[in-house]
């Protein structure tokens, strides 16, 4: 399964409940793996990772993907990461 890295807060911008990974054309888009409208990815960022399903939007020419709420997991923080929170 290809694992893709984004960020979670576009759940929350129309249309709600979907990742954004990119428009065609796009920088955004430009960096994902080659894709196909039904597959199952794993979407992470850092210390969260979910399975989802892509779904392409031919309309808007944008991908997508639709999270299974069933697989949501937390993952370790980078060394890195927690040293910045600690001295937050």
């Amino acid at each position: 399964m290809k694992h893709i890295a984004v960020d979670f807060n576009t759940l929350t911008s129309e249309p709600v409940g979907l990742v954004k990974l990119g428009q065609i054309g796009t920088p955004n888009a430009d960096r994902l793996p080659p894709l196909r409208d039904g597959e199952r990815v794993v979407l992470w960022e850092e210390g969260l990772e979910v399975e989802a399903t892509i779904v392409f939007d031919a309309e808007g020419r944008y991908w997508m993907a639709k999270p299974d709420e069933a697989t949501w997991h937390d993952l370790p923080l980078s060394a890195e990461t927690t040293a910045k929170l600690e001295h937050a």
